[in-house]
């Protein structure tokens, strides 16, 4: 099912003039791997089919705001990493040092009192049960904080991973996978002058029509 909505959604990126209002037109296209951005001279249309949420996004040109490359190196997750990283192999270690080494192979020799050997014995006996329990408890907790750590680890190479953000008033910002082949070619710089307001003629028309009425004037 997702993968029909899906491509739906990329149909659409071939058949934008069918999105574009009366007097609507196409000025600049921008084809990425994750996503397809067309400027008209009224909006800008951001085709997302790979994303979560909304296919489609339509934002109004006086809206946008300004387009750039960032890459967001997300320093505490990998100082989380590390931490965790050392936490996982450090109970791994306490682990194997047994702590049942500490407690006597034998009980102490008391023939003249059977009942305490009996007693020192079973007290042996719990207390390495108890010990056996912290073993695989410390074993657990350093599987966890391995997880943790490659976890991290992976948010921390995500978050350096180029996005092509393009900020919105009033509205979420849009923030699309971008690679560094396509920032070279400048898709960033063409968008943005893509997006910009034109500019204005010199007034030469107005000016023409103030000398033509001095002229009349005169």
């Amino acid at each position: 099912m997702a993968r029909a909505q899906g491509d739906r959604a990329t149909a659409w990126t071939e058949r934008v003039e069918q999105l574009c209002d009366e007097g609507e037109r196409i000025d600049h296209r921008a084809d990425l791997e994750a996503a397809t951005l067309v400027v008209t001279n009224r909006r800008l249309l951001a085709f997302t089919p790979d994303r979560d949420g909304r296919n489609f996004r339509a934002v109004d040109r006086p809206n946008v705001g300004t387009v750039t490359a960032e890459s967001t190196d997300r320093l505490a997750w990998l100082v989380l990493s590390l931490a965790a990283a050392v936490v996982g192999v450090g109970l791994l270690e306490a682990s194997r040092a047994t702590l049942g080494d500490l407690v006597p192979v034998e009980p102490p020799s008391a023939p003249d009192l059977p009942p305490v050997s009996d007693l020192v014995g079973a007290v042996r006996e719990g207390v390495g049960t108890a010990l056996l329990v912290l073993e695989w408890g410390a074993v657990a907790l350093a599987l966890t904080a391995l997880l943790f750590a490659v976890v991290f680890a992976v948010g921390y190479v995500r978050s350096r991973s180029r996005r092509l953000v393009i900020r919105v008033s009033g509205g979420a910002d849009l923030a699309v996978p971008i690679t560094d082949t396509a920032v070279e070619d400048g898709v960033v710089a063409d968008l943005e002058a893509a997006i910009r307001p034109e500019p204005i003629d010199g007034g030469g028309g107005r000016s023409e029509g103030h000398e033509a009425d001095g002229e009349e004037s005169g």
